[in-house]
């Protein structure tokens, strides 16, 4: 299966989500789902941000555990975004399937998962909440700056997204991930 076999996969099964794509086309359908995709980035982006910055010493007079106790709004705000998220995927696929800038916030989003497990799986998370000194082991710093670069690539590519939409391919992609939209007899 090459990747451009699998994006017109993904856009047929997306856009089997009739339900969602009648709510989101209704009169209040699309902007609700903004709103809640933008307080549930800000409950994510401010939290990850705030604790972030506390890793790499700002704030130093917080301590690290009682700032730890934050981090329950970022599951909140993580599944209000990604719920919504799919809301959006589910009504338009092909305007997300085929946009570089969602190929990119998707690649960002990976990295930021990948960083907060191996961020708790290497111990550091446990080191900085638990009674741990009020400063920050170095590499516990190299996952928070991790972390914010790769939070803000989420939400920049996330506003590209708006600014670029896929148009229809002339011929067959032939690039490893399809740019375009090809037609049915395309795929």
């Amino acid at each position: 299966m090459t990747l451009v076999t699998l994006q017109a996969w993904l856009v047929r099964t997306f856009a089997r989500g009739t339900v969602a794509a009648a709510f989101m086309r209704t009169h209040w359908g699309w902007p609700a789902a903004e709103s809640v995709h933008f307080i549930g980035l800000s409950l994510l982006f401010g939290t990850i941000v705030v604790w972030d910055l506390r890793l790499l010493g700002v704030g130093k007079r917080i301590p690290l555990a009682a700032l730890h106790v934050l981090l329950r709004w970022t599951g909140i705000g993580f599944a209000l975004s990604a719920g919504s998220g799919v809301m959006f995927l589910m009504t338009e696929p092909t305007e997300y399937i085929y946009n570089p800038s969602f190929h990119f916030k998707m690649v960002c989003l990976a990295i930021a998962g990948v960083n907060a497990l191996a961020f708790y799986a290497t111990g550091y998370g446990r080191a900085v909440t638990h009674g741990a000194p009020e400063v920050a082991p170095r590499n516990a710093k190299l996952f928070a700056v991790i972390s914010l670069l790769a939070w803000l690539g989420v939400i920049v590519f996330g506003r590209l997204l708006t600014f670029y939409r896929p148009a229809w391919c002339d011929e067959k992609p032939t690039t490893v991930v399809a740019r375009c939209v090809p037609s049915r007899s395309q795929q």
